[in-house]
């Protein structure tokens, strides 16, 4: 007979496995949790050995995998960790622990094997899409993907660490590298100001002087200035960075700031330049006495710089003339006749100087002598074109000959008026000149109806392009000028935008132009036409606050929001009228442009549809 008891013993024992109950999972997972260095054990492998345990009891659980590719990765087993973790975020994908795992792990293995670099960046780049305030994952996504040379990887890695970490030095450095390669303007500005916030070393302060150079040439003025201000904060003994601030303001027309910077740069160092702009601020804030008082100050002694010396010079004569001085202008031209290079302009000032004494035989000659000696000048043209009589001093002839030459001299104060944007008193001696006789330039029609525009006088404004068109129909200026106040009220459009199509078409090198040519592109509906003309117009015209106005304008409508506030933030750097009406749309800009940043941020953050839930609570 058989022996039956080994088959029998086995059945038994078959069957008492079969009824005895699973090992407690929850148990397992504690034990080996302990095992593992981080969380304060000393042998990862034998964790190892207990989650592969729990995992073949429960393989969906995403919890299990990670924990596994944990234990293997101390266990100095990072190729082995590889596939458990792919496993975790395959079941888990929007589990952010299980993708920081997978993003830092191929990051490991990367620096060993550079055909794991795309993989890494990928995932590093998913994890931080979750856990955007963890600074390791910014710092290992922006290392890789320097290692796939991808610069606008790198850079936006960089500047999301330096967020975090405003006193980490080395992630700003390393955002102006790529930001500079990638000519990334917004970049580099954010990177350089950063590294420039506290305690500046010399090489971020040169990276700052240099930004704010290169923001002066690309038209950034309000930018420029904010940085010319951060370095005279760190250095405040330098008297050149406060008279960069002040050169920015004087160019946006803020003279009152501008005095205010100009006066910090004097109180540490007087140079002529200095003075020379300081009387450019006061002449320009109407204060013409103490302008006449700096300026002569300045030319009682030695210039070396030319343009200073000859700056000064017609300063200081259109300041004698606006304070109705000729009797001083006329000593000081005497004693101090000037270079040869500005001979021409300083005759007109005699000129004028002598008319507004009433000193009409010597006005003539010296009117004589520049229409012979200076034929280019365009006071001494129009003087030219007088008829004879008028340049001679005849008994039958002299209340013609006065007219003339105060008419004369009226339009060249009018002129001297606007540059200093005395529209009221520009308009006043224009008035007065017309009074005197018929209008020979439409230049000076041209120059009355700027200044009707000016103070808020639109229809007269139109009324006398209207008539500088009748006068000379083909005049570039008068189409666009005509052609851009048919646009602004509104009339027909049509005859705006021919008129200024005409302009544009015999000066295509004028910004103004250009820009009136795009706003009429865009006010008839040829929006990307209009994009492409008034980027030309900025090309041409950077610092003009009206180009980039409009500009800004069509990249709304064009649905770019964000350069059309880099436009406008550009214009507001300026003084204009309807400045706070734009300073108000712009702030509503940036509202809606950070509501749609959210919005695209917690799309990116929302779970898949189809993602496989969680199970982090099994431990």
């Amino acid at each position: 007979m058989p022996d039956l008891r080994l088959p029998l013993l086995a059945a038994l024992l078959a069957a008492s496995l079969a009824a005895a109950p699973p090992e407690d999972v929850r148990a397992l997972m504690l034990q080996a949790r302990a095992l593992q260095l981080r969380g304060g054990g000393s042998d990862p492998a034998a964790a190892v050995a207990i989650y592969r345990r729990v995992a073949a009891q429960v393989p969906e659980s995403a919890e299990v995998h990670l924990r596994l590719s944990e234990a293997l990765q101390e266990a100095q087993d990072p190729q082995g960790a590889l596939a458990p973790a792919r496993r975790a975020v395959a079941l888990a994908p929007r589990n952010a622990e299980a993708r920081a795992h997978l993003g830092l792990l191929l990051y490991q293995l990367s620096q060993s094997d550079e055909a794991m670099a795309a993989e890494a960046a990928k995932e590093l780049r998913a994890a931080t899409a979750l856990l955007p305030q963890d600074p390791e994952l910014w710092a290992r996504l922006g290392e890789v993907s320097e290692k796939l040379k991808d610069g606008e990887g790198a850079l936006q890695a960089w500047l999301h660490l330096g967020r975090l970490r405003p006193s980490f030095q080395a992630a700003w450095e390393r955002a102006v590298i790529h930001a500079r390669a990638l000519q990334n303007y917004e970049g580099r500005r954010e990177s350089v100001l950063a590294l420039n916030a506290r305690n500046p070393d010399e090489r971020h302060l040169r990276m700052l002087e240099e930004l704010a150079r290169d923001q002066i040439q690309a038209g950034y003025l309000a930018h420029a200035e904010e940085s010319f201000l951060l370095l005279a904060q760190h250095l405040p003994r330098e008297a050149g960075l406060w008279e960069n601030v002040a050169l920015v303001r004087l160019q946006t027309s803020r003279f009152e700031e501008a005095l205010e910077s100009l006066g910090k740069a004097e109180a540490l160092k007087v140079t002529p330049r200095t003075t020379f702009n300081t009387a450019r601020a006061l002449m320009n804030l109407g204060r013409f006495q103490e302008a006449e008082g700096r300026l002569a100050t300045l030319l009682a002694g030695k210039i070396q710089e030319d343009w200073i010396a000859d700056g000064s010079q017609a300063l200081y004569a259109e300041t004698l003339l606006l304070q109705g001085k000729g009797g001083a202008l006329l000593a000081y031209l005497k004693e101090h006749p000037g270079r040869e290079q500005v001979a021409g302009e300083l005759q007109v000032f005699a000129c004028q100087a002598l008319i507004s004494r009433n000193d009409w035989k010597s006005a003539l000659a010296a009117l004589k002598d520049g229409i012979t000696r200076f034929p280019k000048v365009p006071f001494f043209q129009q003087a030219a074109e007088l008829p004879p009589e008028c340049l001679e001093y005849r008994f039958f002839s002299r209340k013609e000959t006065r007219a003339a030459l105060e008419q004369l001299h009226l339009e060249g104060m009018a002129g001297i008026w606007s540059e200093f944007r005395r529209w009221d008193k520009c308009l006043e001696a224009l008035e007065r000149a017309r009074s005197l006789g018929p209008v020979k330039n439409v230049d000076i029609l041209i120059m009355q109806s700027s200044a009707y525009d000016q103070l808020g006088r639109a229809d007269d404004s139109l009324r006398v392009l209207r008539e500088a068109q009748k006068a000379n129909p083909g005049n570039p200026m008068v189409q666009n000028n005509l052609g851009y106040q048919l646009l602004e009220q509104g009339q027909d459009l049509e005859e705006a935008a021919s008129l200024i199509e005409a302009s544009a078409k015999a000066t295509p090198d004028n910004g103004n132009v250009i820009d009136s040519l795009g706003w009429a592109q865009f006010k008839l509906g040829k929006i990307a036409e209009a994009e492409a003309t008034l980027r030309r117009a900025a090309e041409l015209s950077p610092f003009s606050p009206e180009v980039r106005k409009h500009l800004g304008e069509v990249l709304v409508k064009q649905g770019k929001l964000a350069e059309a506030a880099e436009q406008w933030e550009r214009a507001l750097a300026f003084v204009f009228p309807d400045r706070p009406a734009l300073e108000k749309r712009l702030g509503e800009l940036r509202v809606r442009l950070a509501r749609e940043q959210a919005r695209k941020v917690g799309e990116a953050q929302a779970p898949a549809p189809d993602a496989t839930p969680d199970d982090d609570d099994e431990e």
